[in-house]
């Protein structure tokens, strides 16, 4: 399997089944929605639509030591834990360059944040996914 990003994460992940979207605007193309909701301990789906509508899944490794001892952690350290994308949302990130760094789930405000890199356009844009789902 491919290895897409080694992931910064507090020691805490999204609770299942909540639905998270957000948003960016692309001035003179359009809006780009995105939806993340976490189904199953190491699976979550990804829903894109606006410009790039596509479906995939984010799997993250239940075999990584990190993942096995973040209840064990009582800082508030980031821990690195390993994910994959599958085929969907890994050709979507090849065809228009884009990278994700500095994914974090923050549990005081029940909101994912992470930084969205497009290499083609030359951006960087923070991206805030708010719980709409309690």
């Amino acid at each position: 399997m491919y290895n897409i990003l080694l992931l910064a994460l507090s020691y805490s992940l999204p609770p299942l089944n909540n639905l998270y979207k957000g948003s960016i605007n692309f001035p003179l193309a359009g809006k780009q929605n995105i939806e993340f909701e976490r189904l199953k301990k190491n699976t979550s789906h990804v829903r894109l639509y606006g410009l790039i509508n596509c479906n995939g899944y984010i799997y993250n490794d239940e075999n990584d030591k990190n993942y096995e001892n973040i209840s064990k952690s009582i800082s508030n350290k980031c821990i690195n834990m390993k994910y994959e994308l599958d085929n969907n949302l890994l050709n979507i990130m090849r065809k228009y360059r884009c990278s994700i760094e500095s994914p974090y789930y923050d549990v005081n405000n029940d909101t994912i944040l992470f930084v969205l890199k497009i290499n083609m356009l030359g951006l960087t844009k923070s991206i805030k996914l708010l719980n709409v789902k309690n």
